[in-house]
């Protein structure tokens, strides 16, 4: 659950417990329990979605759920832009693209080329800075990765700038070069406007036999495009995403919503086998009724299991 929101005084003010997979203790805790939560910004963001809201239904909490803005790339795209002022890219690619990214919003939609290039020039950067230093394991590092770049750009360090650049502007401008020629190629497209972001951040959900042939036309949902990033409230990224999306509705269960990432059924020629999906991808409400009564008014379809002789 990313966020509970409770009207408890011994919550503070906000009365918000929001956690989204980030680290829910201090850093002096007893026991142990992980050095491996996620980055801040999911966290940060639904933060910034319920801070003096009150009065949210079932649906605003959805949304939040579903919400495809990215912390990481606007403070990319900030940085880049203003780097641009000092050093431009020469690619002239990178420059279209940086000006595009001047207007951009944060918002990680899967038609934009902007995204796509804001995320291939995070992870360029990201090499640029450790290469000196890791070599060929700088594709291993995965702990905090995008916070140690955002501490990085933010402070600039001397000890990180590596000796091929005068300063940061240029090498944040470099990797925006280095992105727009990975980009063409990973796409054989060389134009920005066919860089939109559901090329690369498309959903596959593969079934443990459906990965090849018949079997993964029957069994599996592959190749849907998909708003938002890893560091989206909706922790959208390929092969990752949530198992399912439920909003727990206290002063009424009968109005709560769940929503599965496939259907109810598991059984692959039963219609319910992915009707979900379409809700689920898209963050539209499906209400869940707890109560007998609501249960009996929705009701489409029993399956009973009976013992055998």
């Amino acid at each position: 659950m990313h966020a509970l929101v409770a009207q408890l005084e011994f919550l503070g003010a906000g009365g918000e417990i929001v956690t989204a997979n980030a680290r829910v203790t201090g850093p002096n805790y007893k026991p142990y329990i992980t050095d491996h939560w996620e980055e801040p910004y999911r966290t940060a963001r639904i933060y910034d979605l319920l801070r003096d809201k009150r009065d949210l239904r079932p649906e605003d909490m959805l949304k939040i759920q579903a919400d495809t803005f990215s912390y990481p790339h606007l403070f990319l795209a900030e940085q880049l832009v203003a780097a641009a002022k000092v050093a431009p890219p020469k690619d002239e690619r990178a420059r279209k693209l940086l000006q595009e990214a001047k207007d951009w919003n944060g918002m990680a939609d899967a038609n934009s080329p902007v995204v796509s290039f804001l995320d291939a020039t995070l992870f360029r950067a990201l090499d640029l800075i450790l290469k000196p230093h890791l070599g060929r394991d700088t594709e291993q590092y995965h702990w905090r990765r995008v916070a140690f770049l955002q501490r990085v750009l933010t402070e600039r360090p001397g000890r990180w700038l590596p000796v091929d650049y005068k300063n940061y502007d240029e090498l944040l401008s470099a990797a925006a070069d280095q992105a727009v020629k990975r980009l063409e190629e990973r796409t054989k497209d060389a134009d920005p406007d066919d860089w939109a972001w559901k090329r690369f951040n498309y959903l596959d959900m593969l079934h443990p036999i459906g990965r090849e042939g018949i079997l993964k036309k029957l069994l599996s949902i592959t190749n849907q495009p998909q708003s938002g990033t890893e560091w989206s409230p909706r922790a959208a990224s390929r092969h990752h995403g949530p198992s399912q999306r439920f909003v727990a509705n206290l002063a009424n269960w009968d109005e709560s919503i769940i929503l599965l990432t496939g259907g109810e059924s598991g059984q692959t020629g039963s219609e319910h086998y992915r009707d979900q999906f379409p809700y689920w991808i898209e963050g539209k409400a499906i209400y869940g009724p707890f109560s007998d009564d609501a249960e009996a008014k929705v009701k489409r379809h029993a399956l009973r299991l009976k013992p055998g002789p």
